[in-house]
């Protein structure tokens, strides 16, 4: 699958373009649903110290509360959010797909 690995890169950042811009144009900071912090990271995957040869990408969005996140899920679900079609590509190229959907925080420095 090495070949892919390019590939999968250009469609992880595209998707990171596309999702950044949509929860610019959707999401709010303050309030409620405020979206306190996004980030994307991708870098190489390491194991026992080496690289592994995959990719890490890693999407963390930060909500004031559950609410945010509620409605995060359905403005996804709702609003033409486009990059779900890239995302699906991105999923089904990915041999180790490790999702976690939500989490609480439970320190934050800043």
């Amino acid at each position: 699958m090495d070949f892919f690995k390019p590939k999968l890169i250009d469609i992880a950042k595209r998707i990171a373009e596309d999702h950044t811009k949509w929860m610019e144009e959707t999401h709010t900071k303050e309030g409620n649903n405020a979206l306190l912090m996004l980030n994307w990271s991708i870098g190489p995957e390491f194991k026992d110290g080496n690289k592994t040869g995959n990719i890490s990408l890693i999407l963390t969005e930060v909500y004031e509360n559950q609410e945010g996140i509620d409605n995060h899920f359905e403005q996804a679900q709702n609003n033409g959010a486009t990059f779900r079609d890239d995302f699906s590509d991105f999923e089904s190229k990915c041999e180790n797909l490790v999702k976690i959907n939500s989490s609480d925080v439970i320190h934050s420095m800043w």
